[in-house]
């Protein structure tokens, strides 16, 4: 059975990684210097990709390295227990490393279960030398820097959605507390998060206690020309010919969007391989990407207030650089501009909507911009009257 080549999941270890080599080799000089990094990105383009395979080519060259995901993550003691759990799951490949990490780790103890596959899985179990959510925190983020020390490269530690952490009620003391603790470490850090807005400000901020402790580093869009290339060559190693004219267009529909562009690429390759796609196969393809989305777009949707609903909507029919001036907000029945403005704010902080470099504010994804102007304008076209 040929395998569909548009993975829409993280890339594995062994998928081709399209372009970001200069990024991911100045990350990687680095992670071996021990330095701290923030990268930045809009949705789905491919952070998490581009960080795992950082973490792949670390640990070729001999380095330890641990990915640890805080998404949603619902207080400091469950940060703790997936830090532990993380570091257990990632370090169980080196004996030795494992074998210590019960002592380094002191506010957590590894738990290790045979799968009914017959494989085994770790996981992390609170030792109770640490009382409190923060305490277990503190401590396991203190045990990396232990970790590097007892290797010859320094340990390399990304966390995901870090900026979570700083949404929970006592954001700013775990803040301050991993700061401190984090700043002498030999250990390097890769801070990533799907909302640039709370990220950059945890970094960039004079008022956080993170100010100023990694380099801020923005991850580009893939250029087009090389993207398009890319997905040729990935749909003849499976057995199909995709014409030039063909993934041009998915690139241009798409906006160059790492996400997008793999979902729409996915759809056309499962509904035409090995056969010739054509322009008609290609817009049938779009339509199916997006509705694949429905699920997602309509959690996002629901999850805005109402007067952002309106305003995101606005948006995808029509970008603009002045979304407060008169004429825009009377044109599409926005009601104050207090309102649009509080809007704006919490759009931009969900990472929904952003400024390109000429000032033109649009949606992030080009897929949920497609969504809302289908789901507009069959709504626009029920309330029409009936004719005859």
């Amino acid at each position: 059975m040929v395998r569909n080549p548009f993975s829409k999941t993280v890339i594995g270890d062994d998928e081709p990684l399209c372009n970001q080599k200069s990024l991911l080799s100045a990350l990687l000089l680095e992670a071996r210097s021990g330095n701290n990094n923030v990268l930045l990105a809009p949705r789905r383009c491919g952070k998490t990709s581009l960080a795992m395979r950082l973490a792949r080519d670390y640990r070729a060259e001999c380095g330890l390295a641990t990915f640890c995901d805080l998404s949603a993550v619902p207080s400091a003691d469950a940060a703790a227990d997936r830090i532990a759990t993380a570091l257990y799951a990632s370090l169980s490949v080196n004996d030795k490393i494992f074998k210590k990490l019960s002592q380094l780790v002191t506010a957590f103890v590894p738990v290790i279960t045979m799968n009914p596959d017959g494989s085994f899985s770790v996981s992390a179990s609170a030792s109770g030398l640490a009382k409190s959510g923060l305490d277990r925190l503190v401590s396991v983020v203190a045990s990396l820097d232990s970790i590097s020390s007892h290797s010859k490269t320094p340990l390399l530690v990304i966390f995901d959605e870090f900026q979570d952490l700083a949404m929970l009620n006592n954001g700013a003391q775990i803040e301050a507390a991993l700061r401190s603790t984090i700043q002498h470490h030999k250990a390097s850090y890769l801070f990533i998060g799907s909302r640039r807005k709370l990220l950059r400000d945890m970094f960039d901020s004079p008022k956080r206690a993170f100010y100023r402790g990694a380099t801020t580093r923005v991850l580009p869009l893939i250029e087009p020309d090389e993207f398009s290339t890319h997905l040729v060559a990935l749909a003849k190693e499976s057995g199909a010919i995709w014409p030039r004219n063909i993934t041009d267009n998915i690139i241009a529909i798409a906006e160059a969007h790492t996400y997008s562009v793999t979902a729409i690429a996915h759809v056309l390759y499962e509904s035409t391989a090995p056969n010739v796609p054509t322009e008609d196969d290609l817009a049938e393809a779009v339509n199916t990407a997006v509705a694949r989305e429905t699920s997602l777009f309509t959690s996002v949707y629901a999850s805005l207030s109402p007067q952002s609903r309106t305003l995101v909507e606005v948006l995808a029919r029509e970008p603009t650089r002045q979304p407060m001036s008169g004429e825009y907000m009377a044109r599409n029945k926005l009601t104050t501009a207090a309102t649009v403005k509080k809007s704006l704010v919490a759009l931009i902080n969900g990472d929904h909507i952003a400024k390109d470099e000429s000032g033109l504010i649009t949606l992030t994804d080009p897929l949920l911009k497609r969504w809302l102007n289908e789901r507009w304008g069959k709504q626009h076209m029920i309330s029409m009257p009936t004719l005859g």
